[in-house]
C-alpha cells in the first residue's frame, strides 16, 4: 500500500456526540490423564499499522511482533480466542484457548483443556477469534501438515470487534521464558511442535493481522472540561453496505527462513447489508470517563475491525457511529443521562482509505469542543459541538 501522508479529516456533527465454529466444537479429552497434559500459549502479533504515520512500521524482536498486551489499539477481553488445529493426530477438532490474563510473572496467558502427549510430534495452525465461524476446516498442503496446512473459514463476520489473526509460528517456551518472556527469535513459518510432560508445554504463538481497523480515540476540550464532564457509557459501530460474510482461505506454507507463510484470500458474499458490532461497554467496564488530550494521550481505544479491500465500486462502504454518553457537572451530579448521537464516518471522502489493508489501521480523534458553554442550570440547552481532528 502506498505510503499515506497528511490525512486530514474534519467532520461537524449535527447535535451531541459523545466522541467520537467449526466441524466439531467439543475439545477431546484424553483416555489417560497420565499421558496427556495441558497446553497454554503465550500470543505475540505484529502492530498495527496507522495508514496517517506510516513510519511506525519498525522491526522487532521477533521482527514486526509485540507481546499482545502491548498492542494497541487492542481488542475487547470477550474476544481473545484462538482456535488451534492440532494436526495431524486431532485435524477433526479444534481447541478453544481463552485469555485467562496474567500470571505471576506477568505474562499474558491463553488457557484451554486442549491435551498433548509427552513425546508426541504436532503442527499446531490456527486463528482468532476462534468463535466468529459457522464452519472451521484444515487440510495439510501437498499433502503433508509438515509443508503447511490452509484452513478454510466459511461464513465470517465481516464486521467485527475482534482483532482477525492467523497462528504463523509457534515455539516452546524454555523455563527461563516462562519467566522473562521471550528471549530468542519465534521464526514465522515454525508450526512444528513436541509435546512436552506436565507442567511443560507452554507455546509462543505469532499471530498476523487478518482484518483492517478503525480505531476512535475520545478526547474532552480543556475549556470545557472546566464545566463538565462526560462519561461513555455505550459505543457501536455500524457499517452500512457491507459483504454480509466472508469465507477465509488461509495458506500457510511451513518453512525455517522466517519468511512470512501466510497467502489470505477473501471470498465476499455477493449480498450487501447493514452490520453493527458494539465496541463499548465489555465484561468489567460499563463506563468510560473522557479525558483532555494532555491528561490521556493515548486513551483506551474503542477497536472495530472489518474485512479489507472495502470499500470498492462495488461496495461503497460508509460508517456510522452510535455513542450513548452521561453528562456531569463538576460536583458529580449527572445532569444529562442516555444522551445518543449517530454520525456517518464516509470512507470515500477521506483520501487513502481505499488502499487500507490487512494489518491497517485508521484513527479518528473524536473532540468534545463546544463553541460555547450554555447556562449550567439548563442541561437541556448544554449541546457541544463534536469534531474530528487528525
Amino acid at each position: 500500500m502506498s505510503q499515506i501522508k497528511n490525512i486530514q479529516l474534519l467532520l461537524i456533527f449535527a447535535g451531541i456526540l459523545l466522541l467520537a465454529g467449526c466441524r466439531n466444537e467439543s475439545v477431546e479429552q484424553p483416555a489417560d490423564s497420565k499421558q496427556e497434559t495441558m497446553i497454554e500459549l503465550v500470543p505475540l502479533t505484529t502492530r498495527y499499522v496507522d495508514i496517517q504515520n506510516m513510519s511506525t512500521r519498525a522491526d522487532f524482536l521477533p521482527p514486526g511482533f509485540v507481546p499482545y498486551d502491548d498492542l494497541y489499539p487492542t481488542t475487547t477481553p470477550p474476544n481473545k480466542t484462538i482456535g488451534v488445529f492440532l494436526t495431524p493426530e486431532k485435524e477433526t477438532s479444534i481447541g478453544n484457548f481463552i485469555y485467562e490474563g496474567k500470571d505471576d510473572n506477568d505474562i499474558s496467558i491463553w488457557k484451554s483443556t486442549v491435551m498433548v502427549s509427552a513425546g508426541t510430534n504436532y503442527y499446531i495452525y490456527g486463528y482468532m477469534p476462534h468463535l466468529d465461524a459457522d464452519i472451521a476446516s484444515i487440510t495439510p498442503l501437498n499433502g503433508n501438515y509438515a509443508n503447511g496446512a490452509i484452513l478454510h473459514i466459511d461464513n465470517y463476520t465481516t464486521l467485527t470487534s475482534a482483532d482477525v489473526c492467523a497462528v504463523v509460528g509457534v515455539r516452546n517456551a524454555t523455563a527461563s521464558e516462562k519467566i522473562n518472556g521471550p528471549e530468542d527469535y519465534i521464526n514465522q513459518g515454525f508450526f512444528f511442535y513436541e509435546g512436552q510432560v506436565s507442567g511443560e508445554n507452554r507455546l509462543f504463538v505469532l499471530l498476523k493481522h487478518l482484518y483492517a481497523g478503525v480505531h476512535f480515540k475520545a478526547f474532552i476540550g480543556s475549556k470545557y472540561h472546566k464545566m463538565r464532564d462526560i462519561k461513555i457509557t455505550g459505543l457501536r459501530l455500524e457499517a452500512q453496505n457491507i459483504p454480509n460474510t466472508v469465507d477465509l482461505t488461509l495458506t500457510l506454507t511451513a518453512n525455517d527462513t522466517n519468511t512470512n507463510p501466510l497467502v489470505a484470500t477473501y471470498d465476499l458474499a455477493e449480498e450487501t447489508g447493514t452490520q453493527s458490532v458494539p465496541l463499548f461497554p465489555y465484561e468489567g467496564v460499563s463506563e468510560y470517563e473522557v479525558k483532555e488530550k494532555d491528561e490521556d494521550p493515548e486513551p483506551e481505544g474503542f477497536l472495530g475491525c472489518f474485512v479489507p479491500g472495502q470499500p470498492d465500486s462495488t461496495h461503497p462502504l460508509a460508517f456510522v457511529l452510535h455513542t450513548t454518553y452521561n453528562v456531569y457537572d463538576k460536583e458529580g451530579t449527572c445532569i444529562r443521562q442516555d444522551c445518543e448521537a449517530s454520525n456517518i464516518i464516509n470512507p470515500q471522502e477521506i483520501p487513502g482509505f481505499d488502499n487500507i489493508g490487512a494489518g491497517d489501521v485508521f484513527t479518528v480523534n473524536l473532540l468534545i469542543e463546544p463553541d460555547f458553554l450554555y447556562v449550567l442550570s439548563d442541561p437541556d440547552l448544554d449541546n457541544p459541538t463534536i469534531i474530528t481532528t487528525p
